[in-house]
């Protein structure tokens, strides 16, 4: 043995070595189907956590038109010491008052609004003239009056839209959001899917590179058998050796990429510590029905969450158009009020009088507002008119990117089982010539050079074959995921609960 052949002997086992530690670490590791992949991704990764939040936000809105209808309470205590010049001795010159004023108003689900508000006073006065005070009847005087104020909204605010609608709205919003986190939950699926078929391309790879460096290092050996018994030149071995060593370099490449890609994998499912994954291919069956467009699309209509989410949103979009046309309308309101006053010496005979109707106060009036332009409430109707005709535009996008999802995808299974079939046929063939020509190279009847080239193409029939198969299933999986029941078939299922407040 030469002495350049003894460290190309020696880097051969250096790289076979390390490729078979990085098998060793693959076999250890604990299998994982494309179910536990995908759930795994989708149970840690951040992004659902923000779409559940954001759902929470939405939800959140529900209280705030709810307090539309919320009653209102305000009162007051007023202290008042007034000093006024007079022209007569009969008139008072000081004047203390006490106040008590207090009300409550309910803004009623038919847009009606119904209004309590009752006052107390005491009035003490001072006079110049002792005549004067004897003549004063009350002094101080008691003064309670209670009223009761029913507003009937005839146009703007009738029936209370901004209350009902926008319970509407927010309805649609929470939903849109919700779905949202499907649509996320989507995307991380499909992210984890390709990812998966990826990291088992890289295992078909590293598998077709074994295979092989093991065919490359049986032709050398039988050539080293051969070259000792004077059978072969040297130029013969060499090029065994040759090939091993470029069998050796395909393979570091392939654990190589299939390292990287392993690594992507484990950071998607956030894995911190990087650890080994082996991967369980789901099961194939070629025979399977190629589907047709025309079935399908129907039912993918009405299980992708993009349509529903986006319907979603135009109902609350035309909640806020009927919203906001509510508000360009003239205010226009019947305002009918009753209440009742009274007088007294005391606070009690004041205070009784206030709950009789002997003393009483009763109106109905016809009130209206208006803004002249509207500018405001145009501009508003403007907005929410082009925010639903941009949905609208969404959603025909939408119909369109769910068809190209579908073609392809469909495209890509009616292509790929015929390609398979034929990689199968050619794996089979190429299989069968470098048989027979490994048997007239020993037989003396060809050359190296000839049995090198038909090993690199059966490799490369072999490579292509298993890829094509990978293929049909990536395809197949796709096209679950393009009518939107990937998860359903991988019996996952998206978390329900919200974070709390």
């Amino acid at each position: 043995m030469t002495r350049s052949a003894i460290p190309r002997r020696f880097i051969s086992c250096n790289a076979w070595l390390l490729c078979m530690l990085a098998f060793s670490q693959i076999t250890s590791a604990a299998e994982m189907t494309l179910s536990d992949v995908v759930a795994a991704v989708l149970e840690r990764h951040p992004d659902l956590s923000i779409s559940r939040t954001d759902t929470a936000i939405a939800a959140a809105d529900t209280q705030r038109v709810e307090s539309l209808l919320d009653a209102s309470i305000n009162s007051s205590i007023t202290g008042i010491n007034e000093q006024i010049p007079v022209a007569s001795d009969f008139q008072a010159v000081e004047k203390r008052t006490t106040r008590i004023q207090a009300a409550i108003s309910k803004p009623l689900r038919n847009g009606d609004t119904l209004s309590v508000q009752g006052s107390y006073n005491r009035t003490g006065q001072d006079f110049i003239s002792p005549f004067a005070a004897a003549l004063a009847r009350f002094n101080p005087e008691y003064r309670a009056q209670l009223d009761i104020t029913y507003r009937h909204a005839l146009l703007r605010g009738a029936k209370r839209p901004d209350y009902s609608l926008g319970l509407q709205s927010v309805e649609a919003k929470t939903s849109a959001a919700a779905l949202s986190e499907h649509l996320v939950a989507r995307a991380l699926a499909l992210k984890a899917l390709n990812a998966f078929f990826q990291l088992a391309a890289n295992d078909i790879n590293v598998a077709i590179a074994r295979q092989a460096v093991q065919r490359a290092r049986d032709v050398l050996a039988y050539q080293r058998s051969r070259e000792k018994f004077g059978l072969i030149e040297k130029a013969d071995r060499l090029q065994a050796e040759a090939l091993l060593a470029a069998r050796n370099m395909d393979l570091q490449l392939a654990v190589a990429q299939r390292q990287t890609d392993e690594s992507t994998l484990n950071r998607l499912m956030l894995n911190q510590s990087n650890p080994p994954i082996a991967l369980k291919l789901p099961p194939l069956s070629p025979n399977a029905k190629i589907p047709d467009m025309d079935e399908i699309e129907p039912q993918v209509l009405l299980q992708r969450p993009d349509i529903k989410a986006i319907d979603a949103q135009l109902e609350a979009a035309e909640a806020d158009l009927a919203t906001v046309r509510d508000i360009d309308a003239m205010q226009l309101d019947v305002v009918a009020q009753l209440g009742t006053r009274a007088l007294g010496s005391s606070a009690g005979v004041a205070a009784a009088g206030g709950l009789s109707i002997n003393d009483r106060f009763a109106s109905l009036s016809l009130e209206m507002q208006d803004t002249l332009g509207r500018n405001s409430a145009r501009a508003a109707i403007r907005k929410a008119e082009l925010t639903r005709q941009r949905l609208a535009g969404q959603r025909r996008q939408t119909l369109e990117l769910i068809r190209d999802d579908l073609a392809a995808a469909i495209t890509a299974i009616r292509t790929a089982i015929p390609n398979l079939r034929m990689a199968r046929r050619l794996a089979i063939a190429e299989k069968r010539k470098y048989r027979t020509e490994l048997k007239r190279y020993r037989e003396g009847r060809s050359d190296t050079a000839t049995l090198v080239q038909f090993e690199g193409e059966l490799r490369n029939a072999e490579l292509q074959e298993r890829l094509q198969q990978l293929t049909l299933q990536l395809a197949r999986h796709q096209l679950l995921w393009a009518k939107g029941n990937l998860l359903d078939n991988l019996n996952i299922e998206l978390p329900q609960t919200v974070p709390s407040p």
